[in-house]
């Protein structure tokens, strides 16, 4: 009976430091994505809508993430778009929530991004399809 007991008692144990070595793994994850994106200022690199390039729409855009999950998006003589962001490390998506209502081309930004190639963290690529179209983003950190 007592080697029941032990062998239960060990299981118990090693579940749980194994999910909570995942729990670590994950948090670390997630803080390391959180430090490299709110470490500067980003602008739009590469921007494709249903296959047609639009990247020169966003040229003066700049986007700064903060730690408290909020984030502006600002150009000189333009209305700041302002909004929340989340990144996801289990997934690998990055969602953008604007709290403000954007203006063009800045309202294209918004949604669920999955991270298609993250190259360094001062650059990375994005995509999404919403209503059939699929979008191409590439973000990287000014110098």
């Amino acid at each position: 009976m007592k080697k029941k007991h032990l062998l239960f008692f060990v299981s118990l144990v090693l579940f749980f430091s194994i999910t909570s070595c995942k729990k670590m793994i994950d948090d670390i994850k997630e803080q390391t994505i959180t430090n490299a994106i709110t470490d500067g200022i980003w602008y739009v690199s590469k921007f494709v809508e249903g296959g047609t390039n639009s990247t020169s729409s966003f040229t003066g855009w700049e986007a700064k993430y903060l730690s408290d999950g909020t984030f502006t998006c600002s150009k000189a003589g333009e209305t700041t778009a302002t909004g929340t962001w989340v990144g996801n490390a289990s997934d690998w998506t990055f969602t953008i929530t604007f709290t403000n209502t954007p203006t063009s081309p800045v309202e294209k930004l918004g949604g669920k991004w999955t991270v298609t190639r993250a190259v360094s963290t001062d650059k990375g690529s994005y995509a999404k399809t919403e209503g059939g179209v699929t979008y191409e983003l590439e973000m990287t950190k000014k110098p």
